[in-house]
């Protein structure tokens, strides 16, 4: 990876995506300027909110495009709050308990085989074909760790994401086609982001 994503940069990634949101709830907002490398990535915009002492997913989507960040962050900054279609647009109310995580993605190769990557490191992208039809579907690398899955499991799970209802067993998986790739990632929740942004 040859950009550097300093602490500077990852933290006013995440103020910019909520003060981006907050001024698309109220225009007299001010949006300072954010300090991000120049380069262009994919990139993702992940909110969770916190429910009954869990954080819960509210909305993630981003770009496998290589993007400007600043253009990136404030365009799916709004869709991934906005027009998720598994939830409802976010509220002005939700505001105060939201988190956001910001996802550069970096890093990527073709997988020799369907479990050539790491949990934990790797995100993967899978691809394949069937009756067809094509099929592909992806997971930031955080994913599969956090949901405790084997490399197996994770595999499974996103191909029944892909969109696939058919018969899965190993000789299937062999023919998926995968990328892998790794993310530079952000977290700040809203407290965070209010301290942060203090004069």
């Amino acid at each position: 990876m040859s950009t550097k994503f300093t602490e500077t940069h990852q933290s006013d990634s995440c103020a910019y995506c909520f003060e981006v949101l907050e001024r698309h709830f109220d225009s007299k907002v001010v949006v300072t300027e954010p300090d991000l490398p120049k380069g262009k990535f994919p990139l993702f915009v992940t909110w969770k909110i916190r429910e009954r002492g869990y954080w819960q997913l509210r909305g993630c989507i981003g770009t496998f495009g290589e993007r400007s960040l600043k253009e990136g962050l404030e365009e799916y900054a709004l869709i991934s709050a906005l027009k998720d279609p598994r939830f409802d647009p976010m509220e002005k109310s939700e505001m105060s308990s939201l988190a956001v995580n910001t996802s550069f993605l970096t890093d990527f190769e073709d997988a020799k085989h369907c479990y050539d990557w790491t949990i934990g490191t790797h995100g993967i992208t899978i691809s394949f074909k069937a009756s067809c039809r094509s099929y592909s579907a992806t997971y930031l690398p955080e994913v599969c760790k956090e949901q405790g899955w084997t490399k197996e499991e994770c595999l499974d799970s996103l191909i029944k994401k892909a969109g696939y209802r058919g018969h899965v067993d190993g000789s299937f998986r062999e023919r998926v086609v995968v990328t892998r790739y790794q993310s530079v990632k952000a977290k700040m929740t809203y407290k965070e982001y209010k301290e942060y942004r203090k004069p």
